[in-house]
């Protein structure tokens, strides 16, 4: 039996690819000023989470990921320069607290979970929509359905011209 994909299928494998792409876009631009901020001023991490965090003591914040342990004040200021760089990277966000990183990751898991969503309608994949997928299964799949579907998916120029249409 040959497979043959259902046009919603299509149309959301077509947005996962979209999203992916886009957030592909937006991270290293994103992390790129975001890391430069971090190395200009060479925040400490905070005396509160000190004691959490073995030899933490004046440890200094260069990973994007741990700016969640700055002072708040500190925070401020980084937080503050890190919208002033994204509007310089002129990368548009619906609120002004929003980070473009984080819109395109949550855009991309939610291409990802319609996707899974369309492809379990499929007979005998009704278990994807159970929602009790572990990481690394959910990566299995979302690879597995991509592969799957991508044959027959419009081209990128098609897709881009679909969007901005």
């Amino acid at each position: 039996m040959k497979f043959k994909p259902t046009p919603d299928q299509i149309r959301m494998a077509e947005a996962t690819f979209t999203a992916m792409a886009f957030e592909q876009t937006v991270r290293p631009i994103v992390e790129a000023y975001e890391k430069a901020i971090l190395e200009k001023h060479q925040f400490k991490i905070a005396k509160k989470w000190e004691d959490t965090r073995s030899g933490s003591a004046g440890e200094i914040i260069l990973n994007p990921k741990w700016a969640y342990l700055l002072e708040d004040s500190d925070f401020s200021i980084y937080n503050a320069e890190c919208k002033v760089a994204r509007d310089a990277a002129n990368l548009k966000v619906e609120q002004d607290d929003f980070c473009p990183l984080l819109v395109a990751e949550n855009l991309r898991i939610q291409a990802e979970n319609a996707l899974i969503n369309e492809i379990a309608k499929t007979p005998g994949l009704e278990n994807l929509a159970s929602g009790y997928l572990d990481l690394k299964q959910r990566a299995s799949v979302l690879d597995l359905t991509l592969k799957m579907l991508a044959p027959f998916c419009s081209n990128a120029n098609t897709i881009l011209k679909r969007i901005t249409a």
